[in-house]
């Protein structure tokens, strides 16, 4: 039995269709007893209803949910007994029925291990309609991460990693609405590849198709790349672009700032020319040629490339600070511009501290250009919030969906967190914390810094520690002049000043170009 703990205060929105006129944000938490549920997609039906779809933590069948925007769960439908029918990887209307819907994700039968892909149909009122099994040409077992996209066609592209203990294998398949395997394509390579598939994408300009996955550079460190690859029709891949480091050159000395990827990516078609990018990286500058470290850190990044995958602008967002208050884990969870004529950009990423600290999910929204806006992180006191699925809503805020863990009871709910315009929640229930954030980074001629709310002053010193500017905060975004700095990493502090003491309150790195 699903019960709801409470109710929400507010309508959301879920994909672009249509705009709720409320902003004010919210943050519910839906209890279970019988399954440990996080949600994994959503979609609205109209104005007054959306479907959520969760999975079982723990192994069980995948559910839906029918919730009112007044928070109601108004239908709940479990997709399997005997054969577990996971979680529902993606939610799509039907492209000439607006009263249908679809879903795809994985079928595991538990007697032969063996898994299937599968497509759900159903009707606005979570009527089910009919699940198809797709058969591929083999057994497959262990799919491990599968993305999906309803393309302009009006079938699915659908992608799967297979878990292998000395090689990697990657499926991909064309699939039509009624389950049948249109075309298939297996990819195989022996140790030196990632296994991930982190996000397929359609090219705006036309029937070609793409996804942005890691690879090894070594297998001994584990350093890592991540590849943008284009495919056709008949999955005939090229490699577009490959993102690797970053060199800098400070006092006749290279250090490299490696981005090493680890963890789910996100690639969503901005606009007909550019592409958008997240992933979650792990940074280190080091001096190569005597193996000194200076510092690593866990971060997200945001950037833009066009269609050849020549990058635009890039943003890293993470924790800035190299103490033990560094998250150890950072996920971008996803990103989407808002429908609006400013094209704001919401990416989400979430990750936690040492143990005495909070769980939290950070937010930041900026402009087509990447320029950054608001960043906000949100945190609840008892609870691990794992972000799932983002994304942007009409009223110019935005909705987080995933699952709430309760460190009790070993057991996760499902949890909905939206926010407004301003990033603010309305709830004393979740902690919001306004974060300070550097762009553009890298940046050439200008730092900007977000210090709303900050009384006191940024400093900024190079990686030798000497001290490049100390300028007081007197605006929302304080500016700062670098035409005459030399290239290279800074790491940039904001001062408080309370009259007592002086205290720093964050600290993050810059990278001059």
């Amino acid at each position: 039995m699903i019960s709801l703990k409470r109710i929400l205060l507010q309508c959301l929105l879920l994909y672009h269709v249509t705009a709720f006129t409320q902003v004010q944000g919210f943050f519910n938490i839906y209890e279970q007893t019988e399954k440990s549920l996080c949600a994994s997609a959503s979609i609205e039906i109209d104005d007054e209803s959306l479907i959520v779809a969760a999975y079982d933590y723990y192994g069980g069948a995948g559910t839906l949910l029918k919730i009112s925007k007044e928070g109601t769960i108004i239908k709940s439908v479990s997709l399997g007994d005997d054969i577990v029918y996971s979680g529902v990887e993606g939610l799509y209307r039907a492209p000439s029925n607006p009263g249908l819907f679809y879903g795809i994700g994985h079928v595991i039968h538990q007697d032969s291990q063996i898994t299937k892909p599968f497509v759900l149909r159903f009707d606005d009122d979570l009527d089910l309609i009919e699940i198809k099994e797709v058969d591929l040409p083999g057994d497959y077992h262990s799919f491990v991460m599968s993305r999906s996209l309803l393309t302009n066609d009006g079938d699915f592209l659908y992608a799967t990693s297979l878990n292998g203990q000395n090689s990697f294998h990657r499926l991909y398949m064309r699939i039509a609405l009624d389950g049948e395997l249109l075309s298939f394509y297996e990819e195989s390579e022996e140790c030196g590849s990632a296994i991930q598939i982190d996000a397929i994408f359609e090219f705006p300009e036309g029937n070609r198709f793409g996804d942005f996955r890691n690879s090894f550079v070594s297998p001994v460190n584990h350093s890592q790349k991540m590849r943008l690859f284009g495919f056709d029709d008949e999955f005939v891949f090229d490699t577009i672009h490959e993102y690797e480091r970053i060199y800098q050159t400070i006092d006749d000395t290279i250090y490299s700032f490696i981005l090493m990827s680890v963890a789910n990516g996100t690639v969503v078609p901005f606009n007909d020319t550019t592409l958008l990018f997240s992933d979650r990286i792990s940074e280190m500058w080091q001096q190569p040629n005597v193996g000194t470290i200076y510092g690593q850190d866990r971060s997200t990044v945001l950037f833009s490339a066009d269609l050849e995958g020549n990058m635009e602008n890039y943003l890293v967002v993470g924790s800035g600070n190299d103490t033990v208050d560094c998250p150890v884990a950072f996920n971008a969870v996803d990103m989407a511009k808002d429908g609006s004529p400013d094209n704001y950009i919401y990416h989400g990423c979430y990750g936690f501290n040492s143990l005495s600290s909070p769980n939290h999910i950070t937010l930041t929204k900026t402009d087509e250009n990447l320029n950054v806006i608001w960043q906000k992180s949100y945190t609840h006191p008892l609870r691990f919030l794992q972000a799932n699925c983002l994304q942007a809503t009409k009223d110019g805020g935005c909705l987080i969906v995933g699952g709430a863990y309760d460190y009790i009871n070993e057991h996760y709910d499902l949890f909905l967190l939206k926010v407004n315009s301003d990033g603010n929640v309305g709830i004393d229930e979740i902690v919001v914390t306004d974060k300070v954030a550097a762009f553009p980074n890298p940046g050439i001629n200008i730092l900007k810094l977000t210090t709303a709310s900050k009384k006191g002053f940024v400093e900024v010193f190079d990686m030798n520690g000497r001290q490049a500017c100390c300028q007081q905060i007197t605006e929302d975004v304080t500016t700062i002049k670098t035409d005459t700095w030399p290239a290279g990493i800074y790491i940039w502090k904001v001062v408080s000043d309370n009259s007592s003491s002086l205290t720093v309150t964050e600290t993050g790195k810059w990278i001059k170009k």
